[in-house]
């Protein structure tokens, strides 16, 4: 596969691009305190990537914003549902942590993601991100200075479809006017990210310490994969 075949690369967001720093626990424990709530950091990462693999979106709320809150505040419950002391008022305790989030400062740039989009524009290539969130994301790329290193933005509860879903992918091409083999996509997640993209008809590259084709451990490492792939 010749990289100069492809015209568009596009890239997952959280856990790719950035990560929530410095931790989700750290973060949520944070918002708790202001709620008079002491949870534990270390407490919190546990019950929160346990939340987060066992919720699932409700597909049954049509609106992708309202499905998004939906999905977090039942997150957020499930995560400090193993606790004994209970906030007094949850949905204040939500919004807390839903609207803290949208900020930057509660982001940072994966080490190299700056480098390597601005090297991927400078070769020619467009840049689009295609993430399965809600518009909140729009306010962190846009403080934490991403904002103008991209040339489209698919978001998931705008477009109406989330990877691994083809018609995700199908938005995109036709978005943009291109078909399959001129699109890479790169992501952490090898259900969303790779095995949609796949389906799709994409070419993928897998971002993390994961038993995959096409995987990289960082995303600076991107452009030693796009040669190994121009082979």
């Amino acid at each position: 596969m010749n990289l100069r075949d492809k015209t568009l690369i596009s890239f997952d967001a959280a856990g790719t691009l950035f990560h929530p720093y410095p931790s989700v626990g750290a973060i949520y424990r944070k918002v708790a305190l202001k709620h008079d709530l002491d949870y534990k950091e270390d407490d919190l990462n546990r019950g929160f990537a346990y939340a987060f693999k066992k919720i699932s979106k409700d597909d049954s709320i049509l609106d992708g914003e309202a499905r998004e809150l939906s999905f977090w505040r039942n997150v957020v419950g499930a995560s400090i549902e193993q606790f004994e002391q209970k906030p007094q008022n949850f949905d204040a305790l939500f919004r807390d942590m839903w609207e803290t989030f949208s900020h930057g400062e509660q982001w940072r740039a994966s080490s190299g993601a700056f480098e390597t989009l601005e090297a991927l524009r400078n070769q020619g290539f467009k840049i689009a991100l295609l993430t399965n969130w809600d518009s909140r994301v729009r306010r962190v790329l846009k403080e934490n200075g991403f904002e103008r290193l991209f040339d489209y933005l698919f978001i998931s509860s705008e477009i109406g479809h989330e990877k691994p879903d083809v018609e995700t992918f199908r938005h995109v091409e036709l978005a943009t006017s291109l078909k399959p083999k001129d699109i890479l996509h790169v992501g952490d997640s090898l259900k969303h990210d790779i095995e949609g993209a796949t389906k799709a008809g994409w070419t993928s590259v897998l971002i993390g310490n994961q038993a995959a084709a096409s995987t990289i451990e960082y995303i600076e490492q991107i452009p030693d994969i796009l040669r190994h792939l121009e082979k």
